[in-house]
Parts: C-alpha cells; sequence; structure tokens
C-alpha cells in the first residue's frame, strides 16, 4: 500500500563558529527548551471555556474520508452502510448525496462507493468506484455525476484503479473478470485483466491490455505506471515513457497457482502491451522505490535472470520432465534495478533465511531500504513470529542486521512495531521481545517471561538504546518508575494499532510536524517492558524522540495541525466515550478543552493531507448514556455504537483574533539534543531546522513554507559506522558470520564491492569527514582505497544469488512495500497460549464459535483488509497501507531463531491446502490511519 506517504526532513541544531554571540543565546534557549521545565504543563494556562462543538450525525459510523482541491474544502465521506456525504466546507458540514448517485442510475444497482480517485494536478476531476457494475466521473468536485458502466462487465468490487501520475485523464484499472467470485482462492487462478483509459473524464473509453498483448499475457497479477515516482526523484535517462507500464503476468491460463509462483513473471511495456520491452522469469511482485525497482523472484524459478535455463537434471525419480530445481529454497529472493526494470541483481541478506516475505520501509534521504524480514522461533509454547530488520548501508543490495527480534503484537498484525520517525535523519522506533526470568512460576519456582522494550536509534539503525523515562510527571500515576533508576518509556507500535488483538494507538510522527511524536505506553524499570494495562498513559516528544512528557492518562487519539504547531487529541475509544476534544499550540505545555455536544467513542482524529490548516475532523461512534451522560442512547438502545458522529474543530475560528499569523521573530532554530544537550550529529551532520517558538501564539497559515535546514558535517565517529555485509553486532565489536551460513552475494562475486576488513562501512546516507580514522582500506561504501589491498571477502554457502549484469543499483524515492505472508496454525498457537491477553482470548472464542466453517483462505482476505480497516492514513482514507519502526540491547536477552531457522523460514502452504493473503496496495481504507504520514505525493488518495 502501500500506500506512498511525504516525506520532511526535521530536527538537528548546530551552533557554527561564526554565528554572533547574540544568535548562539537564542539558539542555546531553544535548546534547553527542549529538556527544561517547559517539557511539562504549565501551572497558568489559559482556562476560557469554548463553546461547545455541534456534531454532524451520520446513520453508520465513517469507513472513508477523502479531501480534494487545492484549499481542501471539498471534503468526502462514505460510510459503513455505504453512503456518501460531501462538504464544501472543509467539514464543517456535510450533506448526504447516495441520492444523486442512486438516480443517476435509475436505482439498477446499490450504491456502495469502495473507491475515490481525485488528482492533485486538476483537483476537480474525480472517479467514483461502485461494487457493481457502475462508476462516476465528475469534473466539478462531484457536484454533478456521470455514470458509466465498467468496461467489460467487470465489476468494482474486484478492481482497482491507479491514475497517472501526470495525465489526469489517463486511468489504470485491474479488473477480476466477470464471473470471479469474490472468495474465488482470495486471488490465485482467478484472472485478471488490466485496462487503461486515455479519456477516462470525456470519452471514457477503455482498451482491454490482454487483449492487446495477443496471447502473451493471460492474466495480470501485480502492476503499476513506470512514472509513477518521477514526481518525487528525476527518471531522467531511464528511458521512461508516459506509456510505460510495469506488470507481473502469467501466460497460460491456470498458471497462477501458488504463493511464490514461477509462472508468475515481471514485465515492461511501452506501448499498451503489444510489445514486451523486458521480461524478468519468475518475478511475482514489485514495487517501486524512486529510480529502483524492486522485485520479489520466486526461487523455484527454472530460469536464471537473462531467461536462461538452470542447469539441473532433466527429470524427477519418477522419470517425468522436471519444471524447478528441487534444491531451491522455498519462498523469494529479492532483487533490484537501477535502470527501470532492464537489468537485476540480487539483493543480499547475511543470512541464507527462507525469505517468505518482506516489508520495505524506505530511508529518510530517499536512497535506501530498511528490508524487514519475518521468522519462526521456536518456544516451549509454540511457535512465536518475530522480524529481523536489515539496513541498506552505502550500497543498497547489501544489507546488514540492525535490529533482531521486533515485535508484532499477535499473528493477526498487518504490521511489525518498525517507525521511521519524518524529518529527523536516521531516527528510528522499534519494540525488541526480550526475555527474563520470574518468580510467578508454578509453586513458585521460576518461569520464562516475555517482555516487549522499545529502543530508539539516532544514527540509521547502527546501534539502539532505550528511551530514558521522565525524571518529573504531570500525572503521578503514570510514574511506574518505583525508584528505579534505569527507567525507561516503553511505547505501542504500529502492529498495535494495525489490526492487533486491542487496537492502542501506535507512536507517531509525521513530516509537516518536523520533530513531533506522540504514543501511548508506559515507564517501567530495568526488566520490565511495555504493559497493556498498569500505568498506561499518552505522551509527546518535540525533540525527535529524545525527551518525552506524560501529556494525558490512558489511551488518547492524536493528531498534528498548523504545519506541527498545533496538536490536537481526544480519549481514545479504550479509555471510554469521549465529551471533549483537547489542543495545544506550545507543544504539550497547556492544553485548552472544546466541549462536544455529544459524547462519542472516538475512533480517529483526521486533517487534510499536508496537515497544513488549524482545522481537523474528528469522527466515532454513538455511546449509551451508561457510559457518559452525554452520550446519544439510553443503555438498551440497540443504535449506539452504530450511529457515526463527525466533529470538525477549526482552531481559527475557535481563537480568533488570539492567534494572529505568525510573524518573523515567532520563529527559533533548534536541533535534536545530545545527551549534554548540545547539539546531535545525525548522520555526519548537525542540521538547524526553523519551526514556531513554543511561546508564540500565532498560526503558520497554509500559505506557509518551512525554511530548509542548515547544515554542518561532523568528524566522524563511532556512530556513523555499522557492521558491514557478513558480520554482526556482538558484545560492542563486529564479529564475522560463519561463511556457511552467508547466501552467495553477486555483488561481491563480481568485485563491484568489497567488504572491509575491519568489518565495518558507513551508516546509510551518512557524511562525516574522517573516516579513514575508523576504516582504512574502504571508504566504508565498497571501494578500496588507493594502495589498500581487499581483504578475505565472505562468499557463502548458505544459499545463492543470481544477476543479470548492469549497473550497482542505487535506492531512490519513496515507499512502503509488503509482500507479507503470514503463517498461521503453529503461530496462533503460541499466540493464544503465549501472547493473548484474556479479552484477545475471549474475542477469538467469540469468532471461532462463528466462523469455525471459514478456512484459512477467508483469513487471507481479511488479512488483506486489515490495514485498509485500521491504517492510520492522514487525509484520504481510501485505500494505502502505512508501517511504519545493532543486533539487540545489551545486558537483555532476545528471541533468536534457531540453528535451523537461520536457512529458512516456516513453509508456505501449497495453494491447495491455505491461500496466502497478500496486503493490498491500495483500496478502501476505512477509518484510521498508519503510524508515518502517507501517499504517493501524486493523489490525495490514500
Amino acid at each position: 500500500m502501500i500506500m506512498d506517504w511525504g516525506e520532511v526532513l526535521l530536527l538537528v541544531l548546530f551552533i557554527a563558529a561564526s554565528t554572533s554571540a547574540q544568535a548562539q543565546q537564542a539558539v542555546q534557549q531553544g535548546l534547553q527548551g527542549l529538556a527544561g521545565p517547559s517539557r511539562h504543563l504549565h501551572s497558568s494556562c489559559d482556562t476560557t471555556p469554548f463553546p461547545e462543538l455541534k456534531p454532524t450525525y451520520l446513520e453508520s459510523k465513517v469507513a472513508g474520508v477523502e479531501w480534494a482541491g487545492a484549499d481542501d474544502q471539498h471534503v468526502f465521506i462514505v460510510t459503513a452502510n455505504a453512503a456518501v456525504w460531501r462538504s464544501k466546507d472543509g467539514g464543517s458540514t456535510f450533506e448526504d448525496i447516495t441520492e444523486r448517485f442512486r438516480s443517476s442510475i435509475k436505482g439498477e444497482e446499490k450504491v456502495s462507493i469502495n473507491q475515490i480517485l481525485s488528482h492533485k494536478a486538476s483537483p476537480n476531476l474525480m472517479l467514483f468506484m461502485n461494487s457493481g457494475e457502475f462508476m462516476w466521473t465528475s469534473n466539478d468536485y462531484g457536484e454533478t455525476l456521470n455514470p458509466h458502466k465498467n468496461p467489460g462487465g467487470f465489476r468494482g468490487l474486484g478492481t482497482t484503479l491507479k491514475a497517472h501520475p501526470t495525465r489526469p485523464d489517463w486511468v489504470l484499472a485491474h479488473a477480476k473478470r466477470p464471473g470471479c467470485k469474490l472468495l474465488d482462492e482470495v486471488e490465485m487462478r482467478c484472472a485478471a485483466d488490466l485496462l487503461v483509459s486515455q479519456n477516462a473524464f470525456t470519452d471514457h473509453t477503455w482498451t482491454n491490455l490482454t487483449a492487446n498483448a495477443a496471447g502473451k499475457v493471460a492474466g495480470f497479477v501485480d502492476w503499476g505506471w513506470g512514472v509513477s515516482p518521477c514526481n518525487k526523484t528525476s527518471c531522467k535517462g531511464l528511458g521512461l515513457v508516459d506509456e510505460t507500464v510495469f506488470a507481473t503476468m502469467y501466460e497460460h491460463a491456470g498458471d497462477w497457482d501458488t504463493a511464490w509462483d514461477p509462472d508468475v513473471h515481471f514485465v515492461r511495456s511501452d506501448d499498451w502491451f503489444k510489445s514486451i520491452k523486458k521480461k524478468v522469469p519468475c518475478g511475482n511482485q514489485f514495487e517501486l522505490l524512486g529510480r529502483q525497482v524492486y522485485l520479489a523472484v520466486s526461487n523455484k524459478c527454472p530460469q536464471d535472470m537473462a531467461g536462461r535455463p538452470r542447469k539441473l537434471c532433466p527429470h524427477d525419480m519418477a522419470g517425468r520432465p522436471r519444471k524447478v530445481d528441487p534444491t531451491a529454497p522455498p519462498g523469494i529472493t529479492l532483487h533490484t534495478s537501477d535502470d527501470a526494470g532492464m537489468n537485476f541483481k540480487a539483493a543480499c541478506l547475511p543470512v541464507a533465511l527462507r525469505q517468505q516475505g518482506y516489508e520495505l520501509l524506505e530511508t529518510h534521504d530517499n536512497a535506501g531500504a530498511v528490508v524487514i524480514v519475518d521468522y519462526m522461533v521456536k518456544m516451549p509454547m509454540g511457535n512465536l513470529q518475530a522480524s529481523s530488520a536489515y539496513s541498506a548501508g552505502p550500497h543498497h543490495a547489501l544489507f546488514s542486521q540492525s535490529l533482531s527480534s521486533i515485535y508484532k503484537q499477535d499473528v493477526l498484525s498487518g504490521s511489525t512495531d518498525f517507525l521511521r520517525v519524518d524529518g529527523v535523519p536516521g531516527v528510528f522506533i522499534a519494540n525488541q521481545l526480550s526475555t527474563v526470568m520470574d518468580g510467578g512460576g508454578a509453586m513458585g519456582g521460576m518461569s520464562m517471561k516475555r517482555t516487549v522494550l522499545t529502543r530508539i536509534t539516532f544514527n540509521g539503525g547502527g546501534s539502539w538504546q532505550p528511551i530514558k523515562a521522565p525524571t518529573t510527571f504531570n500525572n503521578q500515576n503514570c510514574n511506574r518508575c518505583g525508584g528505579a533508576t534505569n527507567c525507561s518509556l516503553h511505547l505501542h507500535g504500529s502492529s498495535s494499532w494495525l489490526f492487533g488483538s486491542i487496537q492502542f494507538p501506535s507512536a507517531y510522527s509525521n513530516p509537516s510536524a518536523p520533530g513531533l511524536l506522540v504514543g501511548s505506553g508506559n515507564v517501567a524499570g530495568e526488566g520490565s517492558g511495555l504493559d497493556d494495562n498498569d500505568g498506561l498513559c499518552t505522551w509527546l516528544s518535540f525533540d525527535g524522540g529524545f525527551s518525552w512528557a506524560d501529556i494525558a492518562e490512558g489511551t488518547w487519539i492524536y493528531e498534528y495541525a498548523d504545519w506541527g504547531g498545533l496538536v490536537v487529541m481526544s480519549k481514545h475509544e479504550l479509555s471510554g466515550p469521549a465529551a471533549e476534544v483537547r489542543f495545544s499550540y506550545d507543544y504539550g505545555r497547556c492544553w485548552r478543552t472544546v466541549p462536544l455536544q455529544t459524547a462519542l467513542y472516538v475512533e480517529n482524529i483526521r486533517i487534510e493531507p499536508d496537515g497544513q490548516r488549524p482545522k481537523v475532523l474528528l469522527h466515532g461512534k454513538a455511546c449509551r448514556r451508561t457510559s457518559d451522560p452525554k452520550c446519544s442512547y439510553e443503555g438498551s438502545d440497540t443504535r449506539s455504537g452504530i450511529q457515526g458522529i463527525v466533529y470538525a474543530l477549526d482552531i481559527s475560528q475557535v481563537m480568533g483574533d488570539k492567534m494572529p499569523v505568525c510573524k518573523e521573530t515567532d520563529y527559533e532554530q533548534w536541533a535534536v539534543p545530545a545527551d549534554d544537550h548540545t547539539p546531535r550529529c545525525l548522520l555526519g551532520q548537525q542540521h538547524m531546522f526553523t519551526r514556531r517558538k513554543q511561546d508564540a501564539v500565532c498560526l503558520q497559515g497554509g500559505d506557509y513554507k518551512r525554511p530548509p535546514p542548515t547544515n554542518k558535517t561532523c568528524a566522524c565517529t563511532a556512530a556513523d559506522v555499522e557492521c558491514d555485509y557478513g558480520y554482526i553486532m556482538s558484545s560492542g565489536s563486529c564479529t564475522a558470520l560463519p561463511q556457511e551460513k552467508l547466501t552467495t552475494c553477486p555483488s561481491i562475486d563480481d568485485g563491484l564491492y568489497h567488504v572491509s576488513s575491519t568489518g565495518k562501512r558507513l551508516v546509510h546516507g551518512d557524511t562525516c569527514s574522517g573516516l579513514d580514522g575508523l576504516i582504512s582500506d574502504t571508504d566504508g561504501k565498497g571501494q578500496m582505497r588507493p594502495g589498500a589491498k581487499p581483504g578475505v571477502q565472505p562468499h557463502g554457502g548458505g544459499g545463492s544469488g543470481s544477476s543479470s549484469g548492469g549497473r550497482r543499483s542505487r535506492a531512490h524515492g519513496f515507499f512502503v512495500f509488503v509482500v507479507l505472508l503470514l503463517v498461521l496454525g503453529g503461530v496462533f498457537g503460541a499466540w493464544y497460549q503465549f501472547l493473548a491477553s484474556a479479552v484477545a482470548r475471549a474475542q477469538v472464542e467469540d469468532l471461532a464459535a462463528s466462523a469455525k466453517a471459514f478456512g484459512v483462505s477467508v483469513v487471507g482476505l481479511v488479512l488483506d483488509k486489515a490495514s485498509e480497516c485500521f491504517g492510520r492514513s492522514r487525509g484520504g482514507g481510501f485505500g494505502g497501507f502505512g508501517r511504519v519502526g545493532g543486533g539487540g540491547a545489551a545486558g537483555m536477552p532476545t528471541y533468536q531463531p534457531l540453528d535451523e531457522e537461520l536457512n529458512f523460514f516456516q513453509p508456505l502452504p501449497a495453494a491447495g491446502e491455505a491461500e496466502a493473503g497478500l496486503l493490498p496496495q491500495s483500496g478502501f481504507s476505512p477509518s484510521g490511519r498508519p503510524p508515518t504520514g502517507s501517499g504517493d505525493g501524486v493523489f490525495t488518495i490514500r
């Protein structure tokens, strides 16, 4: 989904030697403000009451929100009962326009909109996809609706649309053929066509690209516009044209019948598939990251990347012709291309893991990716799922382990607890599984206790550390340190929000609000970690995660407005009904309260995609008066929990002339502080950023443009390096992995990359000076220094890679690529016995009673929609999936895969046994947002 999500850089202040004494003093005051007394609630906050906000009542809960137009005044809501509501004043008032859709087709079918396209280049052009046989186009923000029958009789429920990045009239549609049922083995064996319209808002004619291929394509699997990333990254020299389409397809009916199928191939066409410019055998799923194409290739492929037959025995033991290599490990291998899919090279992971799926998270510089790989840990009570993160390093195709044992809340979680802190170069937050011995075992004996510990890195994953708990607290119930000197803060991650058994609001950052982080969690002394109940509070940092303060007891849902100058929050439904919404204009020091006319269970707070306006939408569901006297219904009324409620909070109207437009003197320079509160070097640079002062009561406004940061290069230190490919952090030093555990790496074998004899390399994106004092034989990027001799290079014996030649790869751009395949069964048992809370177990038992007739293939479909239902997408809520965050914490044992798990994951089920669910790249996304801002930068659709 991905979803593409936007970027802005953040925090890290540098005091130049040439700066005047007055400027230096101002900078130091800014730094002191990050960690001093102003971090906590002010004793003299304005308590002037505000009038109640009046709601909009909907027949059903909000399922999706979409903004359109440069001024963000056109807002569309689709509810769970398929009603469509439109606002022309930014969400202050809404009108139900469902009947307009229905009357335009004379009631031929039920109106159930599942996708909305709005193109930023021409925001008045909108396309509404229905679940049935109709779609509607509009040239005036939905004022007039023009119905069209879907081409070829396709149904909208199995169709996904993608508009062209620069041609507003061009739209691609991926559609299941008529006759396919929604649950037909989830996806496989149900052929899908790819269609294109070059006049979607005028003549509305479509061309079937399957038919155009004249027998070369039987069905399409994955697909996308070739120029999609070019709005963020220059595509000059790649030979792309507006008609370029990337896809994965199969050539014969029925070929696609396994999870990672050697009969599915990657192709590129520049002429609507009248010809195929490039074909890569067995390329099953791809994603575009800037100038890079990332491709998952089936390990069972009978051909190499150039299409040549692999050498293998031509017959099996029964004498039948052999189609695939029986010695190849199941699963996939990741390949990358830096020339628009014309040549690929295998990405190298340091151990021969059976790669059944990846999550790829873009680095801050749009030039690399963190690869997150799942594995199974065999525990006494069953298998447990965990993940490891591998950093790209300077050469994006060679990955080194950054963090192991990364936590997922439970088997149903569609994401791993790994968050990129947007705007702050090199800062990530992750949750790590660990174990301690506990005295609560049977008959007073010792037992193994699972803990979850939150870790933060300020150097791109080169090293990780705990988040220090505050030394003083605003709410004493949030203080669970118990006098411990080593007390840390632990925050819920995205797996707790994205379809976990209980949805806890996750740690959240956004590029529109550099340095701001809000999350829910608790503090705990050494040996304890994230606790779902005790001391659960909401926490805020406005220095990029260095220091934190508690801002509320319990769980609250939150959003940033006015370019981060405003923080808005309301009680999350886990903490009961909300009868008020709060906002702060001084980074959490003071909170103003706005009462709500009707209480509700708040599901989310939403803002337009750029987060530039001082107006948010708060939505949720009705509650009963037994929970709060301001709720809508009596205790016996069954409508509670069904009716939807929406509030619009416009802080500029609430505050009036008390918040004028900011002046130049209302801004300050600041940086992420180091432990001594001096500017911290991040990835070899001190970054000086501009933001509104904490005590400046003013609005920045929609026209504000944040100045770019000014940087100064730092001298290289140990914080600027990480373990090179084939090495792993152990006891504070980089230790070589056994050769037999390494994969074969084409970049090393071909002499394109040289591993340093020091076992170290430069952290990806780091630009410090004086690296030769730390790494003497290479430049830290795989190239030998003049006169240096290469050391022994890791060659590996645990697996094989492949190459089709071509240039060395570089990754650019942004995406979150999910090709995650969850294996149920043993994992579920471990979760139920070892991880599940009593509430979660009860939910499972209730579900089992009514759903026991459904197989794993249905679970696959549920997973397919998980992120869409609960992803925290800023702005538009139709489609997109966000995610979002050394080798372990010092002194704490972590979960590690058993030795045999270093060679392979749990086997994937055969297609006939259990269908694996691929998480979506787009589609209908009900309430929620991803832990980081998302969006492809082209459409307001999420």
